[in-house]
């Protein structure tokens, strides 16, 4: 991973979708700080497209759908995503609604028999508002737990045939195929018209834990925030940059390069580009 402060100008400029996370990326102790969603709106009012990618529950995607200045959120790991339309709400599901909650229901049954196994974890307490996986709290409302607790359930979910991956507070568990690099770019081509090209040259993501790894391995501008650090032994595939600050101020560091980028080119970063020979 390269420090973001070094990421060119030019590829900074070329940024028109910004993909996030939303826990412990957006958020710190899972508050979200009114800078940081202020910073959102500057991306919206600057043509940069916000799209939040996360594990988080259908009833939060609702509310960030409607309320945030976001063009979309994809939720559950990529089983829907959400925009809105005017007034009315629209959804993209991966599958066939019906199908994807029976297949939780499936999830359920193993998740029980997982937690009397391992009692120490819990369901998350936003399963009621869950429309298609299966969320177990490893840190939000309980624990931290040992490393070796989530790696023994996700190996559980792994050895039902489940899909399991870990968040930096939730193990999330379902049974389709989907995640949240293959929704993201289905969203991206089907409702935005981009290209697998334009993709690769006009999205940047931020993440920073273990379950952004398909993300950071599907685009090639991805982002960690330095929290991410901590769980770099767990990765699968590392973001190419990673900033220098944690959780929202890390994110409001790259949101100040990209608005930077639209700006005439002065200043320190300028200076940098100009000196490596880079094209502006």
């Amino acid at each position: 991973m390269q420090a973001f402060a070094d990421c060119p100008a030019d590829t900074l400029a070329g940024i028109r979708y910004l993909l996030t996370d939303i826990d412990d990326t957006l958020t710190e102790d899972g508050r979200l700080a009114a800078s940081t969603l202020a910073a959102l709106e500057h991306l919206t009012d600057a043509g940069i497209q916000v799209i939040p990618v996360t594990g988080g529950c259908a009833g939060w995607c609702d509310h960030i759908a409607r309320s945030w200045p976001v063009a979309a959120v994809i939720g559950e790991n990529g089983a829907f995503a959400f925009r809105r339309d005017g007034k009315r709400l629209l959804t993209t599901w991966w599958e066939d609604a019906e199908r994807l909650r029976a297949q939780q229901r499936e999830v359920l049954a193993v998740t029980e028999r997982l937690l009397a196994a391992y009692p120490q974890a819990a369901l998350a307490q936003d399963q009621p508002y869950r429309l298609a996986d299966v969320a177990v709290d490893h840190a939000q409302a309980v624990g931290p737990l040992a490393p070796d607790t989530i790696d023994a359930l996700l190996q559980g979910f792994q050895a039902a045939g489940i899909q399991a991956r870990a968040s930096s507070i939730h193990i999330n568990a379902w049974q389709s195929d989907f995640d949240k690099a293959r929704m993201a770019t289905r969203l991206l081509a089907e409702t935005f018209g981009l290209s697998e090209a334009d993709q690769q040259r006009e999205v940047m993501y931020i993440g920073d834990a273990p379950n952004d790894a398909p993300m950071f391995a599907t685009f090639a501008h991805a982002v960690g925030v330095a929290n991410l650090l901590p769980h770099s032994e767990r990765l699968n595939h590392e973001p190419a940059w990673l900033t220098e600050r944690s959780h929202g101020r890390g994110v409001a560091d790259i949101v100040s390069a990209l608005l930077a980028s639209r700006q005439p080119t002065t200043g320190p970063r300028a200076a940098r580009s100009t000196e490596s020979g880079e094209s502006r």
